[in-house]
């Protein structure tokens, strides 16, 4: 370990260092290979709610997900950062509108929000993930501080890991408030735990 880095923060930098590497078709390819092996699992059929991420430069590209999800009458929710928490907006329109929020992330550009409906699914992403579920993020914990209160209000949720193949590692260091998900799902394969 380098001196005075831990080792969520080698790791982020490494992770970091192979995206930047990675070319946009090749963020598309996985993300509509992700789209169909998510649309054949069991996992799709079983909610109708699904909270989905918009990908951002350097991450796997979910608008095939979007695209499907509307298509098929799904209810989809997008986050948009509120100073330390997530708000989730529905979203009606693969077309947005958008608007560019925090961070240079693109959000639904509407300030109304539609009651999450529960069960859901919620596609989550990350730097890095690992087979057991263990989930390193950005460093800002918005997801952690999601799923913790959604544990504390008992809702009922499903939370799938998304990531470029390489993104799946072996190990991912964790603390206690990191949640765990569900399963992982990348490029050529879905990981159930």
């Amino acid at each position: 370990m380098e001196s005075g880095i831990s080792e969520k923060e080698q790791l982020r930098k490494k992770i970091k260092t192979r995206l930047s590497t990675v070319s946009a078709e090749e963020f598309r390819l996985q993300g509509a290979s992700v789209a169909a092996l998510l649309r054949s699992s069991p996992i799709w059929s079983r909610y109708g709610s699904i909270f989905l991420f918009l990908s951002m430069n350097r991450e796997i590209d979910t608008q095939a997900i979007l695209e499907a999800a509307l298509k098929e009458g799904k209810k989809v929710f997008a986050p948009k950062v509120n100073a330390q928490s997530l708000t989730f907006c529905r979203i009606l329109s693969a077309e947005g509108p958008w608007r560019k929020g925090p961070f240079g992330l693109r959000e639904p550009a509407s300030d109304e929000s539609e009651a999450a409906a529960f069960p859901a699914l919620i596609l989550t992403p990350a730097l890095a993930f690992d087979r057991e579920g263990n989930r390193l993020g950005r460093g800002a914990a918005y997801y952690d501080r999601l799923f913790a209160e959604l544990d504390k209000d008992k809702r009922e949720y499903f939370a799938l890991g998304l990531c470029m193949d390489f993104q799946l590692v072996n190990s991912v260091p964790v603390e206690v408030h990191d949640k765990k998900m569900h399963g992982i799902l990348t490029g050529t394969g879905l990981y159930i735990n």
